[in-house]
């Protein structure tokens, strides 16, 4: 079967594609730059704005790397953002899912045209355990929680047979008709 050409630009995923798709969707891990300021709407819902910083480790030129910051605000609506007010305080970690926003004004003051994008969070996370601030442990694991040796592995005489010396389990401890 032939195809004829497509009034189209190209294909995606095998399918003729008419217009391009935009796909807006960011997801960050971070600590959280200041404590969320909450606030009602006239009509009842709620809104939160908080700020987040996320470290990126980047080569230094000279075979060291150094820790580059980057800020970013985010703004929350609804229950979610009630929630978020109420469990999150500056420096906790977080995992945000979202999307980015352009606004635009015109500065009052100066007259200068002014913009910026903020994230608007869809979906929030909590990273780290309880009572943790900021710092590197954001998938909540800790030195302290590692065991302090190593376990104790079967020994030969745990199968049955007697151990000779050394690790080699006994020629006994294992049959010779093992079904696999």
């Amino acid at each position: 079967m032939a195809y004829a050409e497509p009034p189209c630009r190209g294909f995606l995923f095998g399918f003729p594609q008419k217009i391009m798709a935009s796909f807006n969707k960011v997801v960050l891990m971070g600590n959280l730059t200041r404590d969320p300021e909450l606030r009602q709407t006239q009509g009842g819902s709620y809104i939160a704005k908080a700020g987040i910083a996320l470290n990126e480790r980047v080569p230094d030129g000279q075979g060291g790397y150094r820790d580059d910051a980057h800020f970013f605000d985010l703004t929350i609506f609804g229950k979610q953002a009630e929630s978020f007010a109420k469990w999150f305080k500056k420096g906790r970690p977080v995992l945000v899912e979202g999307r980015l926003n352009y606004g635009s004004w015109e500065d009052k003051s100066t007259g200068q045209k002014r913009s910026k994008v903020d994230v608007v969070v869809q979906r929030w996370h909590f990273v780290g355990g309880q009572g943790e601030q900021g710092g590197g442990q954001g998938g909540g694991y800790s030195q302290a929680s590692a065991p302090a040796t190593a376990p104790d592995f079967p020994q030969a005489d745990d199968f049955g047979g007697n151990a000779p010396a050394g690790n080699a389990p006994a020629p006994s401890a294992f049959p010779d008709d093992v079904p696999f």
